[in-house]
């Protein structure tokens, strides 16, 4: 089903065995380098690499999880499932980042993200 279909429910476990809503938002970084292009003063194009890691952004349903102790954890692997489309993200060796914030109307957290020694995409 996948290439033109998107969406749908989605589902993410970390190796700990801790599993999160995710809710709205799910962005994937997938490269290991971030390109930006210059312009040198006789108007010709370079570029510079800067090397990265792969990672995502996630929003999630504020089900008890506690915020705290999750941004310290452990490396962990972490799987993204897309049950819609049948694809399947695998980040190994994954640490929390950012600043998680709980919004206390609608019960989401925002501002959390993952960062990965590796990424792979099945499906």
């Amino acid at each position: 089903m996948a290439g033109k279909d998107f969406g749908g429910v989605m589902k993410f476990r970390d190796s700990s065995g801790r599993n999160m809503s995710l809710r709205g938002t799910f962005t994937c970084y997938p490269a290991t380098s971030s390109v930006e292009g210059i312009v040198n003063q006789d108007g010709s194009p370079d570029r510079v690499v800067t090397p990265s890691a792969p990672r995502a952004e996630i929003n999630f349903a504020d089900k008890g999880v506690d915020l705290a102790a999750m941004m310290g954890d452990a490396r962990r692997d972490v799987t993204i499932v897309e049950e819609f489309t049948g694809i399947i993200h695998l980040y190994t060796q994954a640490f929390y980042t950012g600043e998680p914030a709980s919004n206390r109307v609608n019960g989401e957290v925002s501002g959390v993200g993952i960062m990965a020694e590796s990424y792979r995409k099945i499906g």
